[in-house]
């Protein structure tokens, strides 16, 4: 019996990120990193896992080194995998609450919970800019506007909600468009400030069931529009998914619901 092996791995836990009524949010599965793993062996476990990202979290010290993949690539930054990690951290493991601090791709990340049992997360503010809608060909057909938010986002505005949910999407196409991010939004929604639907080709994903870190260029661009700093936005795609957020001076603050689906270990 001493020869027995009871390790059971890293522990993980899907969670389902940016949930409402009637919408079943972005799923994310969080795996607790116990020791440093090879680059190549995170990719791997991503795709078996198959999830739009998988976030891998460890303890550094004070705070949490935090890093997110697709099925096919590591990414700069990911907000409904972020939302998720904060949740595990706080839900799962009773990490003592307050603020909470990711070392990421993308600086230094913090979490917190809000009123109402929303979680919080800061993300890195996008600068918008207007663009010729041109660059995005007749990938989305008809739109009213486009911007550039930051290096790896494009803006597409859309007529209304039935429009948006109407898209007839050349997949082919915006994958030649020179943007991680494609995000097509416009003006009101059921129940909300404004709808969205994301496409991320170049990453893997043809469309997105909720972006969190949408929100960074989202934000800016309703602020810029209406002068709020705060809004609420339904993600319009198959699972549905509603976040809030609100914009400063170098961040925008995402809030959603989560819940856990599912947890085990890993046996890699």
């Amino acid at each position: 019996m001493e020869s027995l092996n009871v390790a059971f791995g890293h522990r993980l836990w899907w969670v389902d990120a940016f949930i409402g009524e009637g919408e079943r949010g972005n799923p994310a599965v969080v795996v607790l990193l116990e020791r440093p793993m090879e680059d190549h062996d995170l990719q791997q476990i991503a795709f078996e896992l198959g999830v739009s990202e998988t976030a891998f979290v460890r303890r550094i010290g004070d705070g949490w080194s935090l890093r997110w993949f697709t099925p096919s690539v590591e990414v700069d930054l990911c907000g409904h995998a972020t939302l998720a990690t904060l949740h595990v951290l706080l839900n799962e493991l009773g990490v003592p609450g307050g603020e909470l601090f990711f070392q990421t791709r993308s600086g230094v990340l913090s979490g917190r919970r809000l009123n109402d049992g929303l979680l919080g997360v800061d993300l890195p503010r996008a600068y918008v800019e207007p663009v010729d809608p041109g660059v995005l060909g007749n990938t989305l057909g008809p739109l009213q506007e486009a911007y550039q938010a930051g290096a790896s986002s494009v803006l597409a505005v859309v007529r209304d909600y039935e429009t948006l949910c109407g898209l007839s999407v050349d997949t082919l196409g915006l994958f030649l468009v020179p943007s991680s991010l494609v995000i097509a939004v416009c003006e009101g929604g059921p129940g909300v400030d404004v709808a969205i639907r994301v496409f991320a080709p170049r990453l893997g994903l043809a469309e997105d069931p909720v972006t969190g870190s949408a929100m960074c260029a989202v934000a800016p661009w309703w602020a810029d529009r209406t002068g709020a700093p705060t809004l609420s936005v339904r993600q319009a795609s198959a699972r549905g998914g509603v976040m809030h957020a609100r914009l400063f001076e170098k961040n925008v603050e995402v809030a959603g619901l989560t819940r856990t689906f599912f947890g085990g270990d890993l046996r890699a």
